[in-house]
């Protein structure tokens, strides 16, 4: 089974890719596990851990919150669980690969 410290950067790559789908923009904060994701309403979500992935996901009041708001809130939150269950399913994969690209000695 992966580290954590190995499946951040997988899910890190995969949520970029499925944000820029709803044409969202990720930054990495300066402080370690926090993220900005800026929509293209203007909207700013933050998305940070302490534990992954036990990720939270908090809209930065900055504006008036409407009913695209809340679209692309759902969107984002989706993405998440997404990556989350891809990259979990991923190293069982991985590993039953490797277990069977071994020879048998004897």
């Amino acid at each position: 089974m992966q580290a954590t410290s190995n499946r951040v950067p997988d899910f890190e790559k995969l949520f970029r890719e499925k944000l820029q789908l709803n044409n969202c923009r990720l930054r990495k904060k300066r402080k370690e596990n926090n993220y900005e994701i800026t929509t293209p309403a203007k909207d700013i979500f933050l998305m940070y851990w302490h534990e992954f992935p036990e990720i939270n996901l908090i809209y930065q009041p900055i504006g008036i919150r409407t009913e695209q708001t809340v679209v692309y809130e759902r969107a984002i939150r989706s993405h998440i669980k997404f990556c989350l269950s891809s990259i979990q399913d991923r190293p069982l994969n991985d590993e039953l690969q490797s277990l069977s690209s071994l020879q048998d000695v004897g």
